[in-house]
């Protein structure tokens, strides 16, 4: 016990005398979870709220033009530009002011549309009464622009393109049911006219799937990013406590080590407890700027939920596999810079396929089952339970049991290598 202590003070004096290893522990984690936040956030506002600015050139008089006008002005994603035909005259003009940034995707209605749609309804129409068996090929097209700005997520490009789908079907419909309407008043010999309804008969109602049902959820990037970059700050730790086994060993200090009774790991566990509760120090830290610090900004609060003993288990086990997987890098090579390169670009790697970077829903089904060999997926998992799913303990034990199996192999390999090298000296 005497020298875990010992080592525990000497590891605690020089790290807080260290200014560089302060602001890499401690500030730049709390730096990159505020910037990529406040990112994420301004950017998902600007998908749902202010919108993503459309160009719709409507040069239809007709009721085509005028139902995709009102469709589009109701679409909360896109901060609509209307045009008649009399500043934007041809298709050079509106790609000169995607490519410029003006609008982000531009929608062109021809003229006449309203009336080849009639005309083709009709035909339709016309072909069912007279019971033709062939069907007639469609007389004239209508060719509706859609440019795009090619920097433009294909993600919105796809939203916009189902709204224009979805209102073209819409007043397809309706033309077909006021002509059929008209058709059965002739053969009737009735003077009745079909009336519709400006409502839709189908009511959406959305909502999200969490665990207590006595629990609502918004989707917002507080509540995604915040523990996902807390996640990737606190594996960071990796960089400066494998450098610092590392400088010990390089220095000699590694060999007055074994001079010591009792075991090396026990030593060397001084060192470990130090870069846990930084670990530990990290999460708290990021957890209260998402809590106090993002409201002030007029972001949405971090709820952290209330099962607490969960959300403490799934913290210390994040922080040992971290600090154990430092303990592993600082063990198999040799100098500082080996360390560096490895360690960092396969933080990258394991944050990357854990889910940091991209959600995994989103990654190819290949990808979305090697995400689930990283412990940073486990434990963003296991966060996003508690934060987002309403989940409790039973909800992320096994991710908890992977963290800490995680962790018992890095502490073993490290002891074996350990024990290889000792041979060496």
């Amino acid at each position: 016990m005497r020298r875990l202590i010992a080592t525990f003070i000497k590891e605690f004096k020089i790290l807080i005398v260290d200014k560089t290893g302060i602001t890499i522990l401690f500030v730049m984690p709390v730096m990159l979870v505020f910037i990529m936040t406040l990112i994420q956030f301004e950017a998902y506002k600007s998908l749902t709220q202010s919108g993503i600015p459309v160009l719709l050139v409507n040069n239809d008089n007709g009721s085509l033009g005028l139902s995709l006008e009102k469709g589009f002005k109701k679409f909360s994603i896109c901060k609509l530009t209307v045009d008649h035909g009399e500043k934007y005259k041809n298709s050079e003009d509106i790609k000169k002011r995607i490519v410029d940034g003006e609008f982000i995707v531009a929608l062109v209605i021809p003229k006449g549309a309203t009336n080849v749609l009639r005309d083709n309804v009709g035909e339709m129409t016309n072909s069912f009464f007279d019971k033709e068996k062939t069907t007639k090929q469609i007389a004239t097209q209508v060719k509706i622009e859609v440019i795009v700005d090619p920097t433009a997520s294909k993600s919105f490009v796809m939203a916009i393109s189902s709204g224009l789908k979805e209102f073209i079907a819409s007043v397809k419909t309706k033309v077909l049911f006021q002509i059929m309407g008209e058709k059965i008043a002739q053969l009737l010999d009735s003077d009745t006219k079909a009336v519709l309804p400006e409502q839709d008969f189908f009511v959406y109602d959305e909502s999200y799937a969490v665990r207590n049902s006595g629990k609502t959820y918004e989707p917002n990037a507080v509540q995604h990013n915040i523990p996902a970059w807390a996640i990737f700050s606190i594996f960071f730790i990796v960089l400066p406590l494998a450098g610092s086994i590392i400088n010990e060993r390089s220095e000699g200090l590694f060999i007055r080590m074994r001079t010591f009774p009792g075991n090396y790991l026990s030593i060397l566990s001084g060192k470990l407890f130090v870069y846990f509760f930084v670990a530990i120090i990290q999460f708290v830290m990021i957890m209260l700027l998402g809590k106090f610090v993002m409201p002030m900004l007029g972001l949405p609060v971090l709820d952290i939920g209330t099962h607490w003993f969960a959300l403490t288990t799934l913290t210390i086990m994040l922080s040992l596999a971290a600090v154990s997987y430092g303990l592993l890098i600082g063990t198999l090579f040799s100098t500082p810079q080996q360390s560096a390169v490895f360690g960092g670009i396969s933080i990258l790697i394991l944050s990357a396929l854990g889910g940091i970077w991209v959600p995994v829903n989103l990654m190819p089904p290949i990808m979305q089952t090697i995400s689930s060999v990283s412990p940073l997926n486990w434990a963003l998992v296991g966060y996003y339970e508690l934060f987002i799913k309403g989940g409790d303990w039973q909800a992320i034990q096994f991710q908890v049991l992977k963290l800490a199996l995680f962790f018992i192999f890095s502490i073993t390999v490290s002891y074996q290598l350990y024990k290889s090298k000792l041979r060496k000296y």
